[in-house]
């Protein structure tokens, strides 16, 4: 696909620049780390595979806060077959989660878009049903919906009153776009 502009991709409308997304990512980590100020560890569960662009600048932005803080162990969730097709949604612990995660510790999960919420409640709860106690929700974009959802983030980037398509920074359309440096919706 062809550049057209620094802030167009054929196609695609910028919604968010790569400047705006690093001011929020950057923004959140001051939040979370002033949050969990007087705590050794946290636990950070980035939702594979929307949520690895945005947890991997989030936690660089933690670390650059306080260093050696943060454990990190990604699951795998998805609610979405096809772009806009809702499913039933899938979690997929990894073997090592248990052993890479302190149980003691808060949570907080990690991910690209707070959509319907149905897949980030049953994933909450099957990570308290784990043993862990505290479990909070960092999100870059919460989309404000006409039905009210079940979950709030504690922390979020952005909040959406549009429910086009969003791609860019973790997200996708069939599996395409997820490495953009911004958030673009599709024209």
């Amino acid at each position: 696909m062809a550049r057209s502009t620094d802030s167009k991709l054929d196609g695609l409308e910028i919604l968010y620049s790569k400047r705006e997304v690093l001011s929020a990512v950057a923004s959140l980590a001051k939040s979370i780390a002033e949050y969990y100020d007087g705590l050794n560890t946290v636990n950070v569960v980035p939702v594979m595979t929307g949520g690895m662009q945005f947890a991997a600048a989030l936690l660089s932005e933690l670390e650059k806060i306080r260093p050696g803080k943060w454990l990190v162990s990604p699951i795998f969730a998805s609610a979405y077959s096809g772009d806009a097709i809702l499913t039933e949604p899938t979690i997929e612990f990894p073997q090592t989660f248990d052993n890479r995660v302190d149980f003691n510790a808060p949570t907080v999960v990690v991910d690209d878009l707070l959509d319907t919420g149905t897949t980030m409640v049953r994933l909450m709860k099957n990570i308290q049903l784990k043993g862990m106690k505290k479990v909070d929700l960092a999100v870059l974009i919460d989309r404000e919906r006409s039905q009210p959802k079940d979950i709030i983030p504690r922390f979020c980037g952005f909040q959406l009153k549009s429910e086009q398509w969003l791609v860019g920074f973790g997200m996708d359309s069939e599996q395409r776009y997820r490495g953009l440096e911004a958030v673009y919706v599709q024209a």
